[in-house]
């Protein structure tokens, strides 16, 4: 596979009939390369067929690129319009009256052309038109003429993924940055790779919802010294070592190089500072009856309330919660139940207000009732976020018994798994669904003496389809570095101390 343009506009018969021939091509290759990832491809209609020629100056290049598109053939003093074809990216969670009913399913996409810039066609019937490649997925991307808003013609610029990273020393537990751009994430082989840490796989990169662009910092780790750091393409579950004589063998595969100093540690913060934000929660608007918590994200153990209004004066509510219960390992399987909060009368306004503690349960979305009689009146949203309790002990000898202490880890498919790596080194996974939440982790100090970095990184346990669909890129029960395009948005750091 080359550089070349894969789309490139005219008017002339001879070379259309090229121009689509190659396009159904490049059908075919996308429609493969999208399978998994139900990515949407163009739907770019011509009403009024293919107008004049085009031509693009360079015809590829990585994000911030400058390129400059030119014409002939156009009618003279036509406005023009610049358009990129462009795709937006998220994770496919299933969903039922509002809620995620726990089935994850990959990646969907949808076209979101960008307008780029405007041309007007001068007398002989030409234009040119300067532009910056914009950030977004790599891989070759459309790029548009349009006059009226209706498509009169196009090109094709080809994005190839970039990478660097800052900085390039520190002591252990600094935090080494790597910036990647033009992520090819619509192909399910190009645009999916693992981050390695001197030879050994520290996790996976993705940019779905971060739309091509992924930021992952990982701690320095291990001896005084220099350490190789890479990006390695891995969309079968490890890095495939053998790129350069694959069909792939274009794509780029940075490498860097970290040196570790001499020097204090750089500590993560306390653990009860670590994981995501409590959010408050607000009251909802109208006048029928309506409950709420505030927060409505948090920990367990946060301290708060659940507020109600606009029920009948001096009434007698039930609140309960619903809580999934089982395990997907068992024939048992797993199923809804609820967990009750207890009893609240109304005041003479039909409000009420009730002192309520996070609930040490399954983490996720949880629907709270209010119901009179068994009629439920009203429904609300809460949401439990994980928590990291204890890192036992935090300092010993070859050969310690160490134990990780989680609450809050969730059931559902994107929410129930965590993953480990120690020293950049992924060390495995755990789940918390057969356990309510509860997670406990023990593992054996096998390290050098000095400090030694602990990250928790959110994973995917599986796809609805597992049994049946190939799952390429294979991202379960891997660490993903990248958790701020995670649906679970976890990251927990610890430091564990081997004395001389």
């Amino acid at each position: 596979m080359d550089d070349s343009p894969i789309t490139k506009g005219t008017g002339h018969g001879g070379r259309w009939v090229q121009l689509v021939a190659l396009l159904s091509l490049v059908g075919m290759l996308l429609g493969a390369a999208f399978a998994q990832g139900d990515a949407a491809s163009s739907q770019a209609t011509f009403p009024k067929g293919i107008v004049g020629e085009v031509d693009l100056s360079p015809d590829h290049g990585v994000v911030g690129a400058h390129a400059t598109l030119t014409g002939s053939g156009f009618d003279a003093g036509a406005e023009l319009q610049i358009f990129w074809g462009a795709f937006k990216g998220k994770w496919k969670l299933e969903m039922k009256d509002g809620e995620y009913t726990g089935t994850f399913s990959g990646r969907e996409f949808e076209e979101n052309d960008v307008l780029l810039t405007t041309a007007q066609v001068g007398a002989d019937g030409t234009f040119a038109a300067d532009f910056t490649v914009p950030e977004g997925f790599g891989g070759t991307h459309d790029v548009y003429v349009r006059e009226d808003g209706v498509n009169v013609n196009k090109a094709g610029f080809k994005v190839a993924m970039s990478a660097s990273m800052t900085p390039e020393s520190g002591p252990v537990g600094s935090d080494i940055t790597l910036t990647v751009t033009g992520l090819d994430i619509l192909n399910n082989v190009a645009g999916w790779y693992a981050v390695m840490y001197d030879n050994a796989i520290t996790g996976f990169v993705t940019a779905v919802e971060t739309q091509g662009t992924a930021v992952v910092t990982i701690p320095a780790a291990g001896r005084v010294g220099k350490h190789l750091v890479q990006l390695r393409n891995a969309p079968f579950n490890s890095p495939y070592l053998a790129l350069a004589s694959s069909p792939y063998a274009y794509l780029p595969e940075p490498e860097f190089t970290f040196t570790v100093t001499d020097g204090e540690p750089v500590m993560p913060p306390e653990m009860k500072t670590q994981g995501p934000a409590t959010i408050a929660g607000t009251e909802p608007t109208g006048t029928g009856p309506a409950i709420w918590t505030d927060p409505v994200s948090s920990g367990v153990y946060t301290e708060g309330h659940i507020h109600g209004k606009g029920f009948a004066p001096n009434t007698a509510l039930d609140l309960a919660f619903t809580n999934m219960a089982g395990s997907r390992v068992t024939l048992a399987g797993y199923g809804a139940a609820m967990v009750k909060v207890g009893k609240v009368t109304t005041d003479a306004s039909g409000a009420f207000t009730l002192p309520f503690e996070t609930p040490d349960v399954l983490g996720g979305e949880h629907r709270l009732e209010a119901s009179a009689g068994g009629e439920v009146l009203a429904t609300t949203l809460f949401n439990i976020t994980p928590i990291a309790i204890s890192l036992d002990p935090a300092e010993g000898p070859f050969g310690t018994d160490i134990m990780l202490h989680m609450k809050g880890v969730g059931w559902t498919q994107t929410d129930n798994i965590f993953a480990i790596v120690i020293d950049n080194v992924y060390f495995g996974y755990a789940c918390g669904f057969s356990t309510n939440g509860d997670v406990q982790v023990p593992f054996t100090a096998s390290w050098a003496p000095g400090w030694h970095v602990i990250d928790l990184y959110p994973s995917f346990y599986r796809n609805k389809d597992y049994s049946e669909a190939d799952e390429q890129p294979f991202l379960y029960r891997q660490a993903i570095l990248t958790w701020k395009d995670h649906p679970n948005q976890i990251h927990f750091r610890f430091m564990f101390r081997v004395p001389e």
